[in-house]
């Protein structure tokens, strides 16, 4: 067995390449198990100006990830509600890095709700402890090689739980985004059904925008499998996905259906297996997890339906 072999390593999706610093926004407790970061207005006018056609193309240009052998591109329009959130990331005194990762609009009273997962929220720690922030948080649904059919919608808030700066579970996240000219992402993208306690073995349609050579994280890709929960107390669904960086919190879709493009999403991505081809020296993605959607996830859904 080579080195490059041993190197297997389970990992988080979302994809980052550097920019400029900045100040993020400090998430709080909001006093019902969930954690809220809000922006300002101004915060939220820099983030639209931020994300230009040209820096959105730019932050995947650089991935060097294979190319997937499960999953396969997407055709058609992208399925409704499903887009790209971009967003940026850093820790006091560091140099900012521009990241994306996948989100999709679902019901709310607001019209205002996609769901990623938390990372995508909350950056973690860096060696010195200190919080990664995430800031200048864009959602552009039904992204597509830089056209942008639905508009460019700035976050107002990202919510998730209290547990998750602390262990890591559940890896989901809801952010609130400002409308656009008067319309909600609901009303221009459409959404997508949400269901927090679907169990046991089923077929999946797993969605997401990876960083990999065969879009560089410009084009949607998918996987239509066998996804199984696992039997532990954290009940991660397990799939032999293959989606690269840029994945995470992508919807998994129970009842889907290529044809509509629609479904009832149980899961969002959370991590997966990688690896280095030691053929190519090309990372590669072996397995995905979804983050399961439970009673945690479903108060944070109905607390973001009030932000």
């Amino acid at each position: 067995m080579t080195l490059l072999k041993l190197r297997r390593t389970l990992v988080t999706l979302a994809t980052v390449a550097a920019a400029a610093a900045t100040f993020p926004a400090v998430a709080t407790a909001a006093g019902d198990g969930n954690q809220v970061t809000t922006f300002s207005t101004a915060d939220r006018a820099a983030a639209l100006a931020y994300w230009t056609p040209e820096r959105m193309k730019a932050v995947g240009a650089d991935s060097t990830d294979r190319v997937e052998q499960v999953a396969k591109p997407w055709t058609g329009a992208v399925p409704k509600g499903v887009g790209r959130l971009f967003f940026t990331e850093a820790a006091p005194g560091e140099a900012e890095q521009d990241s994306w990762c996948t989100a999709t609009a679902v019901p709310s009273a607001t019209g205002d709700v996609v769901i990623t997962a938390g990372h995508c929220a909350y950056g973690g720690l860096n060696r010195e402890d200190q919080v990664i922030q995430v800031h200048k948080s864009v959602f552009v649904p039904g992204y597509e090689q830089g056209r942008q059919p639905h508009g460019v919608f700035a976050a107002r808030a990202l919510a998730f739980r209290d547990s998750y700066p602390t262990g890591s579970e559940p890896d989901v996240a809801m952010v609130v985004l400002d409308p656009q000219r008067g319309q909600h992402v609901a009303t221009v993208a459409g959404t997508q059904q949400v269901s927090f306690d679907h169990k046991g073995k089923t077929r999946a349609g797993i969605v997401g925008y990876p960083g990999s050579k065969a879009f560089f994280g410009e084009s949607p890709e998918w996987c239509d499998l066998s996804v199984q929960q696992s039997t532990d107390t954290l009940g991660h669904w397990q799939s032999s996905c293959d989606l690269a960086g840029g994945a995470s919190g992508g919807p998994w879709f129970a009842n889907f259906s290529p044809a509509t493009g629609t479904g009832l999403i149980f899961s969002v991505t959370s991590r997966g297996t990688t690896d280095v081809d030691e053929t190519t020296g090309e990372p590669e993605t072996l397995d995905l997890e979804g983050a399961p959607l439970d009673e945690a996830a479903h108060a944070l859904y109905d607390a973001a339906g009030k932000l």
